[in-house]
């Protein structure tokens, strides 16, 4: 009797298993949004923009990585590979497009208004689980594990494919900077088995630094680093605001979510990712 209910169990367990893979793997219709600002573009570029953003709307809402990324928050390492393994999904049909137009009133009154197309409709979207490629990984390390508020940080990174690689910095001021590729460095490939460093030596000549600092009232701080090589090329820095040249992504919550849209159009076979930890102690 006891192996009989057993049996039973194994039964029924493996029914909801397979059951909820299926349902994971279905296509799904969902409602989606995108905007637009139609400023500095032309109107066909908007809608580009716009469809673009309707389109990773869909991913997520199926996906489920808004969600997951709202529990994520306060342990930005286990998002790291909530990101690297969250399954992604293809737009496969779009139905019902509606088009809107909003004039937004201008903040300086001599300057025209701006006009904002959103767009609505029905998008299927088809999950995808895959699984990473165990011959890509990326390596990354710091020239120091601790550092006094002031010093400068270097970034060491090698792949053992060709890849275009992205720098994500969590800042002790609870923001997330995009620190490679940037507004001086656009050219983010690196090749197989290469050292890369970043900033270069000649960087360092001409200037450019990267430097780190605790908060003033903290004696220190930790923060983290990470690297996300994937085997296409991706803009991370797509719809980002700028400040000093690098990307911000604002809370970890926004960032979580961000690159999670952006990584969804990336199989997990095609990237990879490495993650430091370091400290910054105040010398006062």
């Amino acid at each position: 009797m006891i192996y009989k209910y057993l049996f039973t169990v194994y039964i029924i367990i493996t029914f909801i298993i397979n059951t909820q893979v299926q349902s994971q793997n279905k296509a799904q219709w969902i409602t989606c949004t995108g905007e637009a600002l139609v400023q500095n573009i032309s109107n066909e570029e908007a809608q580009v923009i716009a469809k673009r953003k309707a389109r990773l709307n869909a991913i997520e809402k199926v996906c489920g990585v808004q969600l997951q990324a709202e529990s994520l928050v306060r342990n930005f390492m286990l998002a790291g590979d909530f990101i690297h393994s969250i399954a992604y999904g293809h737009v496969i049909e779009e139905k019902n497009i509606q088009w809107q137009t909003e004039t937004i009133p201008p903040e300086n009154p001599s300057a025209p208004p701006v006009i904002k197309l959103k767009l609505t409709m029905e998008a299927k979207v088809k999950p995808v689980n895959d699984k990473s490629d165990p011959s890509f990984k990326v390596k990354l390390t710091l020239n120091r594990k601790s550092f006094d508020s002031g010093d400068e940080v270097i970034f060491t990174i090698s792949s053992t494919k060709d890849c275009y690689i992205t720098i994500i910095n969590l800042a002790a001021n609870d923001s997330v900077y995009v620190l490679y590729p940037n507004i001086s460095h656009q050219d983010n490939f690196i090749q197989a088995d290469k050292t890369f460093i970043f900033p270069s030596i000649d960087d360092r000549v001409s200037g450019f630094h990267i430097r780190v600092s605790a908060l003033p009232v903290h004696k220190k701080d930790s923060e983290i680093v990470k690297v996300i090589a994937t085997k296409k090329q991706i803009d991370f820095l797509f719809g980002l605001a700028m400040s000093e040249g690098f990307g911000v992504m604002g809370t970890p919550k926004m960032a979580i979510t961000q690159l999670a849209r952006r990584l969804s159009e990336i199989p997990v076979s095609k990237r990879a990712e490495a993650t430091v930890m370091y400290t910054v102690y105040n010398k006062k």
